[in-house]
């Protein structure tokens, strides 16, 4: 092929993508009401920022429908902070009404662009690159999040889209920027920090490539300098977390009223019996056969992101080819993924209001260079995610709009 024919090639198949999840989104508002000019009600991130504009660490006051921590009688944002980090400029035009819904929007089809970029770099056909950007997108439960930026569902679309930036800086030899992307992604989910491993991991093996005749302590001291600015971010929240709870740890959540009722506290052991279920909880049926949609109960996770399905599924296939170095990365990405979950079984909440179980959906954008790599092996698979990616779009579009539109 001419590199120009090429060129256009990759061109448009990549704007096929983008414009697709952009159909996507407009649909979903036209179902769900979201429109890109609404006003976010839930905007606890935009009243941090324009707080910090006005020089005050805390709210000032109570906004009784938010989850706010109380702490010596103040009242502050009991998320992690990085969105608010972005915010911040606009507060500048708009005060707290922030276009959060535009903002949403842009995070969505950055990363579209990403992965896609992303899947064509690890060797996929720009036909498989495309299937792949849909399907993580449209076929699994970041459905739900990525159409509303309410504070919880704002963190966890801004953590989808910094970690594929930062797995795409990572796969493209961009280590400072990778570590970046990173280090802002742990302030939207603090528990993106478990997947540090996989960015060193392969940050590390493309030096080694590069550098084979250098010892592994030198390859390190080397490149040093790619942690700083994630460092720079990470002091950043130290210091906002001890300027506000004394705490370099503590961004907020353990002083929300719910936990500091619970018994057992924002996590504990005791509910991770409870949590398993609903973690691989199965669907219930209607006698007439039709599936229960329930707002306040989380539905098995392998089944609202069957993309997860279909990573393992590649492992298995990987393991029967005798492709180890791919069996070998799917193993290490599922023990640390295994970690994530134990981790949110032990939280109290599970969630909350939402349809699927949307805790689980942070760990998404970690499972797609391992599929991207395994498909570039072996192409011929891709075809059969085609029934899978259906059945991940519809379950999940269906089930969002019935939660959204309180038909549950």
């Amino acid at each position: 092929m001419h590199k120009d024919n090429g060129s256009r090639e990759y061109l448009g198949f990549g704007v096929v993508t983008v414009l697709s999840v952009m159909v996507f989104l407009g649909i979903m508002s036209l179902f769900t009401g979201k429109g890109l000019l609404d006003t976010n009600v839930y905007n606890t991130y935009a009243l941090q920022a324009e707080a910090w504009r006005q020089g005050r660490l805390d709210l000032g006051q109570d906004y009784p429908w938010l989850e706010l921590a109380i702490y010596h009688g103040k009242y502050y944002c009991s998320f992690p902070p990085f969105p608010s980090y972005l915010l911040f400029p606009l507060t500048f035009l708009w005060g707290s009404a922030t276009p959060d819904y535009i903002l949403i929007w842009l995070a969505d089809l950055i990363a579209a662009v990403y992965l896609y970029k992303m899947a064509v770099k690890l060797g996929l056909s720009l036909e498989n690159a495309m299937l792949e950007t849909i399907f993580l997108m449209l076929g699994t439960n970041f459905v739900f999040v990525m159409i509303d930026p309410s504070v919880w569902f704002m963190a966890q679309t801004f953590c989808f889209s910094l970690s594929v930036l930062a797995l795409y800086c990572t796969v493209t030899g961009k280590g400072a920027a990778s570590l970046f992307f990173w280090a802002c992604s742990v302030g939207c989910r603090p528990m993106q920090a478990i997947f540090l491993p996989v960015l060193l991991f392969i940050l590390y093996r493309q030096i080694k490539i590069k550098e084979p005749a250098q010892l592994w302590y030198q390859r390190i001291l080397k490149h040093f300098t790619w942690g700083i600015p994630a460092g720079v971010v990470a002091l950043s929240y130290m210091i906002l977390n001890y300027l506000r709870f004394g705490n370099i740890f503590e961004f907020g959540h353990n002083y929300l009223p719910e936990f500091l009722r619970a018994e057992d506290g924002q996590f504990h052991l005791n509910y991770v019996e409870e949590n398993l279920k609903a973690l691989f909880r199965l669907p219930e049926f209607m006698e007439d056969g039709r599936l229960v949609i329930n707002s306040m109960g989380n539905l098995n996770f392998l089944l609202v992101s069957p993309f997860l399905l279909f990573a393992v599924f590649l492992v298995i296939y990987a393991f029967a080819k005798k492709a180890y170095r791919e069996v070998l990365s799917g193993a290490g990405l599922i023990l640390l993924s295994a970690l994530y979950l134990f981790i949110v079984v032990m939280h109290k909440t599970m969630g909350g209001w939402h349809f699927g179980n949307r805790y689980t959906n942070d760990i998404l954008p970690w499972f797609y260079p391992l599929v991207c790599m395994i498909l570039s092996r072996f192409p011929y698979l891709a075809k059969y995610q085609i029934p899978v990616c259906i059945w991940g779009i519809c379950l999940n579009v269906v089930g969002t709009v019935c939660v959204y539109n309180g038909l549950v």
